[in-house]
């Protein structure tokens, strides 16, 4: 008989979540291994050890009013839902059904209230040493693993678009306007598009990785090489998500702030 043994290991990771200076609602939501956000809370903060299998996410709602914080809200407990089969199963086709699941709740949402919302999904799922990583819009996925920084997720928007057409550089992308509009997000009806999420390359993590999943809120608000100091010169998970949300607090803290940092080496 042969028996599948599934390696299993301790992660440590640290989330912070806020407001920020100047929207009057938190829009954010986050997935930390089963724990998520209330839908009125202005400020969230959480460290903890997760053993794996385990899945983390951040959700960027947008819509207005209430509908942004509803969007991305829909999105964590339909994942919470999928969870045990996501872990278990076929991890590719499980995000899948959640992707989907998640965006026909969100239809009827916007049907029966005759309003348009949507949510960005930045999701990775840890399966021992093995990290799978999705998204969907702007939200983001960081790697820094043997002092090499990396962006493992991918921008649905026109800005990312004209870059991959050679009609603007990063640089200029970063003060362009289409930079928040969005291509692809979770709340899109059957007849606009077929919704698939981007699927970063699987890759092993050594005891020296650490994840960063984070909303525009972080990355609208700092360049690539201060996210990348942290970091590399924060000790530990709980440090480097504070140092972060305080830069973006320094830096105008013009949209709401959501960041995880996941350590594959615990002390």
């Amino acid at each position: 008989m042969i028996m599948n043994i599934i390696q299993r290991r301790q992660l440590n990771f640290s989330a912070y979540s806020t407001v920020g200076f100047v929207r009057s609602n938190n829009e954010d939501n986050l997935y930390c291994d089963g724990t998520y956000m209330n839908i009125a809370q202005d400020k969230f903060s959480l460290e903890n050890n997760a053993e794996t299998p385990c899945i983390f996410a951040v959700c960027d709602g947008m819509g207005g009013e209430a509908q942004g914080e509803i969007a991305s809200l829909t999105a964590v407990r339909t994942l919470h839902e999928h969870a045990e089969e996501i872990k278990s199963g076929k991890i590719d086709e499980a995000v899948q059904s959640f992707i989907s699941d998640a965006n026909e709740r969100l239809c009827k949402i916007m049907r029966e209230a005759k309003v348009r919302t949507g949510t960005t999904l930045a999701l990775v799922v840890i399966s021992g040493n093995l990290v799978h990583a999705y998204n969907i819009g702007d939200s983001r996925i960081h790697k820094l693993q043997n002092g090499k920084f990396s962006c493992i997720s991918e921008d649905h928007t026109i800005a990312a678009q004209k870059i991959k057409l050679g009609l603007l550089t990063p640089e200029q992308a970063m003060h362009d306007k289409s930079r928040h509009v969005l291509t692809r997000c979770l709340g899109v009806f059957d007849e606009e598009m077929i919704l698939t999420p981007y699927i970063s390359p699987e890759f092993r993590a050594n005891q020296d990785c650490r994840l960063l999943l984070c909303s525009d809120g972080i990355t609208d608000m700092m360049p690539d090489e201060k996210i990348k100091n942290i970091m590399l010169t924060c000790k530990n998970s709980s440090s480097a998500v504070h140092e972060l949300v305080k830069s973006a607090l320094q830096n105008g803290g013009r949209d709401n702030i959501t960041c995880i940092i996941i350590d594959f080496k615990i002390g």
